[in-house]
């Protein structure tokens, strides 16, 4: 597992809105001609992405007029990315998973690109922890993460407050969600806390809860599984508890995200762990009011201890394959697109404005991609703009500069999540499930995988 240094919060994952200044400086490739294929281009049927993202190529293109720009709709997917990379068929630049960064690295099939870094000015500007994802044992750089998540506790202030419970000091601890679960039952009938437990994503979260308990799902380079452990064996035992002793679960245990999002925003969870951006389907899709929604850090064993949390995300690669000149190219349209409106307070407000003006959320806290010091500098920007109630993530930003952020596993980690989903359906559904047992057929399992 690799570790990534305690960070702080805040994540603005929207992209540049200003068209008109475009900040990648000149370089020594400008006059070359240059050829690059950008992946992740939105298909027909997302018109509004669509038309942002050709607004923002054609100022890219008019900014590099020497350079051929063309596109691809091709994306990250675990059943036809292979294919590309077999074939390489890869865009010059496309995003992939947190988790697909170790093997693409070890396999030589993602291109080192520091001195591209280094070209566009960002190789001292990017989150330092983020960016640990993309590089290698020695420090060089592989990718640009752009887009972070650390999971925490959602909750649903609204029903805090009917059950008495103070909706600006949630709990810090796994003994505290239980009390709080409790007094949510009891009051109003939902279910205190709610767990995922279907398509992969119970064995995620599951996981996440491992780290709180200081345990691991796999070793240092991803060769051995070790979740059959005392540590993954307390996260169930706690959820067994809240489900069998205290009856605070609801009754419906095969909850995917679009299942639990629909039953938080009816009122029928009051508790369940995911990441801060849950906040923006919850409200703009479901209806969910912003100012019930509540997010604060993964609770933590013992009172004082500093969080620890899962982290994924989403990585820009460049294309093996690539020249030096494109991989210059690459890196800077990463930086118009994706990272402008760090830097620019024009851009910043610019996008700012067009997310107000469409009555989307504009800034919610979780990972920046950005140092601490410029993303602090671009909530200043558009303080006046957002509208996402960042009073209501008061304590998960109090407690972020001290968290601890794992990332997830290097080697399998959908093969180990969909392993882990029936032990945790098992528990919340039978009373008498063996754990023990259910562990080590889960951990054989994925183990035999790697082997292959």
């Amino acid at each position: 597992m690799r570790k990534l240094t305690p960070i702080a919060a805040g994540l603005g994952l929207a992209v540049v809105a200003s068209l008109a200044a475009c900040t990648t400086g000149p370089t020594d490739f400008e006059s070359q001609e240059v050829t690059i294929t950008i992946g992740n281009q939105p298909p027909a049927s997302q018109e509004a992405e669509l038309a942002y993202f050709n607004e923002k190529l054609d100022a890219f293109r008019e900014a590099h007029p020497n350079w051929t720009i063309e596109t691809s709709e091709a994306v990250w997917d675990a059943t036809t990315f292979p294919a590309l990379l077999a074939g390489n068929n890869l865009p010059t630049v496309i995003g992939v998973p947190f988790t697909e960064m170790s093997g693409l690295i070890q396999r030589g099939q993602v291109a080192p690109i520091d001195d591209a870094l280094a070209t566009a000015g960002l190789d001292d500007q990017l989150n330092a922890s983020t960016l640990d994802i993309a590089q290698d044992d020695a420090g060089a750089t592989y990718g640009i993460p752009i887009q972070a998540y650390a999971l925490g506790l959602a909750y649903n202030r609204a029903l805090f407050e009917q059950a008495g419970l103070d909706a600006d000091a949630p709990p810090s601890t796994w003994d505290e969600v239980r009390e709080a679960a409790a007094a949510i039952t009891e009051s109003t009938g939902a279910a205190g806390f709610a767990q995922l437990t279907t398509a992969n994503q119970g064995g995620w979260i599951l996981a996440a809860e491992t780290y709180t308990y200081g345990g691991e799902m796999e070793n240092a380079d991803g060769t051995e599984v070790t979740f059959d452990s005392d540590e993954t064996r307390s996260a169930l035992e706690y959820l067994k508890a809240l489900r069998w002793e205290d009856d605070t679960m609801g009754s419906n245990f095969l909850l995917d995200a679009n299942g639990m999002a629909q039953a938080f925003a009816a009122g029928q969870v009051g508790m369940f762990v995911i990441q801060s951006g849950a906040y923006q389907p919850l409200t703009e899709l479901l209806g969910f009011p912003g100012a019930d929604f509540g997010f604060t850090a993964m609770p933590t064993v013992d009172d004082g201890d500093a969080p620890v949390t899962l982290s994924g995300g989403t990585v820009q690669i460049v294309n093996a394959e690539a020249t030096e000149a494109q991989k210059v190219a690459a890196v800077e349209w990463i930086d118009f697109y994706f990272l402008e409106k760090y830097r620019s307070e024009e851009a910043a407000v610019a996008d700012a404005q067009l997310k107000a003006d469409q009555g989307t959320a504009i800034d919610i806290p979780g990972l920046p991609p950005v140092s601490e010091e410029q993303y602090a500098t671009y909530l200043e920007w558009i303080a006046d703009l957002n509208n996402v109630p960042t009073e209501n993530f008061a304590p998960y930003l109090a407690l972020a500069p001290d968290q601890v952020v794992l990332s997830e596993p290097v080697a399998s980690a959908q093969e180990l999540y969909a392993a882990l989903d029936p032990v945790v359906q098992a528990v919340l559904t039978d009373p008498d499930a063996d754990i023990d047992a259910l562990l080590a057929e889960a951990a054989a399992a994925v183990q035999a995988k790697l082997a292959r």
